[in-house]
């Protein structure tokens, strides 16, 4: 059995908080989640620790440098398919200087600062992301 960890940045600015939306291909593949609402985050590299792999992912997704506040959520499942557990920590983060946000359209297409997830309605979120908005009450 494999092990992964994920780390994710819930970024509030303002009272409001960055989601990105999922690209339906990425890197020539079909995504996971394509088209859903997420917030920066991805895997943790060897010899990397998972706030070291928050700060870069936002960077790489969202162009923007972060002070990161603390843990928020956490969460594991087994993917037997993949005989692998995946563990994800979600960490708060503020801006430190805001810049233009830069996609990569190879990962992302749209971003959007919202007040809570009513404000996309109906849109798809990942699943994992109802948790953190409901851990924190927004």
């Amino acid at each position: 059995m494999t092990v992964k960890l994920i780390a994710h940045t819930l970024i509030e600015e303002d009272g409001k908080y960055l989601l990105i939306k999922r690209s339906k291909i990425k890197r020539g593949l079909p995504n996971v989640y394509p088209s859903y609402w997420d917030i920066p985050g991805g895997s943790v590299e060897e010899n990397e620790l998972p706030i070291e792999a928050a700060l870069r992912e936002v960077m790489e997704e969202v162009n923007q440098k972060l002070q990161i506040d603390k843990i928020i959520h956490e969460d594991s499942q087994f993917d037997a398919s993949k005989d692998t557990v995946f563990t994800r920590l979600v960490y708060s983060g503020r801006i430190m200087e805001y810049r233009d946000i830069i996609l990569d359209p190879e990962e992302h297409t749209d971003f959007v600062w919202i007040s809570s997830l009513e404000d996309i309605g109906s849109n798809l979120v990942v699943p994992y992301l109802i948790d953190v908005f409901t851990d924190k009450s927004v």
